[in-house]
């Protein structure tokens, strides 16, 4: 059910173009900008609030620090796993050679199908329908892995069997780790909090007694540099969207090694 959730919502969010959130996150902030000067000259007497502005842009500066730290945490993560999964299914199509034939040759030949399904589902993660289907494809040839394994067990000695079944649970230990990665993003409420800074920042900011004009290029610097560093973040938190994404080099890779390879 979570990870139904989670596809769901990120069907939702890839249905909304990336510059037509920008634009809307910048109009909410004009607007908050506005809504300040307005208050300024109907209601002067909050005083200066100077002080209040400070603190405000301060705790969203902090804000963007703490989920910037985040976010660059995950995304370590995810590229380590590309690694990790790539030097486990290599350990295993090595260890599947102690195992006799015909085994070894379709046991060998479905992990070379594995590693492509592997590749080619999160490559293209920005479309989870196709995820979601390689995923289920690469679980099915997981469990056809197991079950010749099984099958084979009482035919091959136990230290063998043992090298065998630690890389291949390796492997599918870490396909479970990268699916986990890619659900690890920054709390949604923390994003609001952000948001709400942003907008009150903005309300702030405008509020302006002294001024006369509006200061339109300040306004406009500040809504451009702030939405500029929100989507970047938004960029480097979420796989499917944005152009940062983690290099599938290492799988790559792999896939062209166990081409060659008998």
């Amino acid at each position: 059910m979570a990870r139904s959730g989670f596809w769901r919502m990120l069907r939702i969010l890839d249905a909304i173009p990336v510059w037509l959130l920008a634009l809307m996150v910048m109009g909410l902030l004009f607007l908050c900008l506005e809504t300040g000067y307005r208050l300024s000259h109907r209601k002067p007497g909050l005083g200066d609030v100077s002080a209040l502005q400070a603190s405000v842009l301060g705790l969203v500066a902090l804000l963007l620090a703490f989920s910037f730290s985040m976010a660059e945490a995950r995304y370590s993560l995810r590229r380590a796993l590309v690694v990790k999964e790539a030097n486990a299914i290599g350990t295993l199509y090595l260890r599947i050679g102690f195992l006799p034939e015909p085994s070894r040759g379709e046991m060998r030949a479905w992990l070379r199908r594995y590693t492509d399904l592997r590749l080619e589902g999160h490559e293209a993660l920005g479309n989870p329908a196709l995820f979601a289907t390689k995923l289920q494809e690469s679980e099915s040839l997981q469990d056809e892995l197991w079950a010749r394994l099984e099958a084979l067990a009482p035919r091959v000695e136990t230290p063998v069997l043992i090298l065998v079944t630690q890389a291949m649970n390796d492997v599918f230990d870490v396909s479970d780790e990268r699916v986990a990665a890619a659900h690890n993003l920054i709390p949604t409420s923390i994003f609001i909090l952000l948001l709400v800074g942003m907008l009150g920042s903005g309300v702030l900011l405008g509020y302006r007694p002294e001024a006369r004009l509006r200061g339109l290029l300040s306004w406009s610097l500040f809504v451009v540099i702030l939405t500029a560093v929100m989507f970047t973040l938004l960029d480097l938190d979420l796989p499917t969207r944005g152009r940062i994404r983690v290099d599938q080099g290492p799988l790559r890779s792999l896939q062209e090694q166990l081409r060659i390879r008998p």
